[in-house]
């Protein structure tokens, strides 16, 4: 065992993300046995330290998130046990153990502990910077698969991406298929919008919300002047999700009015419903729940008239007539910003967080690439449901050209991962791969999903190497 050192938590995360230390009579400090299945993927960003790692923990097997500390302390120091954030951890990793406090979670659950240095040998670097640069460095490595990939050319792999795009989208249009009886066509394609204009902080909150408030109920309420609909709809979607419980003072005067007009417009409804998920405040200024929900508003503005379904087929009708696929692109991405672009009248555009003073320049509230992810996880699905559904096979020929040729959406934690452990820089100038459509960038997160994450063993035993050898 060490003698107590100094030594920083970046430390801590190098050693387990390269199980740098004795498996040997592994326990925890309970004294319960441990064996790692796999130690979990590196998460450089906001939430646990490590996700989806497989363990052994006495006679249960877990599947979840590590939280690294030098001491046991951290947990309680960094307020984890308050933050639904730190849920899915089930293993607290330390380099010592103080045995003051278990550790919870704010779900309650307890959560193991292992104390490292009983089974280090070596001495790990003291360095913040050093081990900073050699974690980056491990995550970087490429993967068995990606050796598999350069040894056996681009065009394979740009087969099994194709391959897992077309998976991909089948199965989230199945899925829709066994709810398509359930409710109402159009309500489905409302909360569909509605959950990915969300997107991960708070998704669940906005499909929550379009239940409680279905389009068929809000639709009426558009028939009224633009000012009246807007304080009608945002009251009940602000009030609804508890954002008139804010405690900023709201600087720029014009926002702060209309936001205390929206305010009083709830307090003097008849019921005052609320969604029962909590949503992450782990996102950026930008993304607001306030900016998404004023960019719900502008959509629904535009296609209440004709209704919601109607207005997207007649997209597509429009879009039918070209042939010529970068044209064809080129007019979806036009109707798509034609649906979803901010009036230039907006105030909204300015604010990226309530309360705060304006910004100098105005943002789209719902920006180019959420425009793409609109099309990838609710627009793209829905219609392809619909077309097996309504047995329009030219429909379905079209959506999946749109899939194909739709350029991209910005690369996210899932697909920069991918490209590292397939090794896409190495691949030479003739081959090279280029993730610039949609389909292509959406069979990457399939294969990352199939075997990075499901399959839940790591690199060690993956099957993707032999399947990239044929």
């Amino acid at each position: 065992m060490l003698n107590k050192l100094s030594i920083p938590e970046m430390a801590i995360q190098q050693i387990w993300a390269e199980q740098d230390f004795s498996k040997k009579n592994l326990r925890t400090v309970s004294g319960q046995a441990l064996k790692i299945d796999f130690a979990g993927w590196h998460n450089s960003g906001s939430g646990p330290d490590f996700k989806e790692a497989r363990l052994q923990i006495g006679e249960h097997s877990l599947f979840g998130a590590v939280e690294i500390h030098v001491d046991s302390s951290g947990w309680y120091a960094h307020q984890h046990e308050k933050n639904p954030d730190y849920n899915s951890v089930v293993l607290h990793v330390v380099l010592y153990n103080s045995g003051k406090r278990l550790i919870e979670r704010e779900d309650k659950f307890k959560i193991q502990e292992l104390e490292l240095a009983s089974f280090i040998s070596k001495t790990p670097s003291t360095s913040e910077t050093q081990a900073r640069a050699d974690l980056k460095s491990f995550g970087e490595l490429p993967g068995r698969c990606g050796v598999a990939a350069v040894e056996n050319g681009a065009e394979t792999l740009k087969k099994i991406i194709a391959h897992a795009a077309e998976q991909r989208i089948q199965e989230k249009m199945l899925l829709l298929l066994k709810r398509w009886d359930e409710q109402d066509p159009e309500e489905l394609l409302f909360q569909l919008l509605f959950k990915s204009l969300g997107y991960s902080p708070f998704s669940q909150v906005f499909e929550e919300l379009a239940k409680q408030y279905q389009f068929s109920d809000l639709r009426p309420l558009f028939r009224q002047s633009q000012r009246t609909t807007r304080t009608l709809v945002l009251s009940r979607w602000f009030g609804a999700c508890g954002l008139f419980a804010t405690e900023h003072t709201i600087a720029d005067p014009s926002v702060r009015h209309e936001f205390l007009q929206w305010k009083s417009a709830w307090q003097d409804l008849p019921e005052h419903p609320q969604v029962s998920r909590k949503y992450s405040e782990a996102f950026r200024p930008q993304n607001t729940p306030e900016r998404r929900l004023l960019g719900m508003f502008h959509h629904l503005y535009r296609v209440a008239n004709e209704g919601l379904l109607k207005r997207w087929l007649l997209v597509f009708l429009n879009l039918s007539q070209y042939a010529d696929e970068k044209v064809l692109c080129r007019q979806a991405l036009s109707e798509t910003e034609i649906l979803f672009s901010t009036p230039d009248w907006e105030v909204w555009q300015q604010h990226l967080v309530l309360g705060k003073t304006k910004h100098t320049f105005s943002s789209q509230l719902v920006g180019k690439d959420r425009q793409i992810i609109l099309w990838a996880n609710a627009v793209l699905p829905f219609f392809l449901a619909y077309a097996r559904h309504e047995n329009e096979p030219e429909l379905e020929k079209l959506l999946y050209r749109l899939f194909m040729i739709l350029p991209a959406e910005a690369s996210n934690s899932k697909t920069r991962f991918m490209e590292k452990r397939l090794w896409f820089s190495e691949f030479p100038k003739s081959g090279k791969l280029k993730l610039n459509t949609l389909g292509n960038r959406q069979g990457l997160i399939q294969i990352q999903h199939d075997f990075c994450r499901n399959f839940h063993q790591g690199c060690v035993s993956c099957e993707l190497p032999g399947i990239l050898v044929g």
